[in-house]
């Protein structure tokens, strides 16, 4: 589109291959520039193709490192959690055991009366 044009910049395959590197990595040195106006709309389109670019990656990367952070928040408070629940039961399992003595107690004496009362009535 540009080649045939008098004050274009852009004659050779090699000029077009410099220029749309340029453009798509948002360097755009100025060196070499479209005169036409295909040749700009195409510039814009080129542009806007080499941000979308940057952005995919940017996001790309952005939420990788999100997503770990987020597994290692998730990861902590699970781990968090099970150690809270571990002693939580540890704690009820201690105390069951300081009143089983207690309890084999009750029962004995229960059953001492029980029998004691038995015998009254024989």
């Amino acid at each position: 589109m540009e080649s045939g044009v008098p004050d274009s910049q852009i004659k050779t395959p090699l000029d077009v291959l410099w220029w749309t590197i340029s453009t798509v990595t948002t360097v755009g040195y100025g060196d070499v520039l479209p005169v036409t106006d295909l040749g700009r709309i195409v510039a814009m389109v080129y542009m806007g193709f080499g941000i979308t670019m940057i952005l995919v990656l940017l996001s790309v990367i952005t939420s990788n490192f999100y997503k770990r952070r987020i597994e290692k928040v998730e990861r902590l408070k699970k781990d968090h959690e099970q150690k809270y629940l571990r002693d939580l039961l540890l704690n009820k399992i201690e105390q069951i055991e300081e009143k089983q003595p207690q309890s084999n107690k009750v029962i004995l004496q229960l059953y001492n009366v029980l029998m004691k009362n038995n015998d009254n009535y024989d």
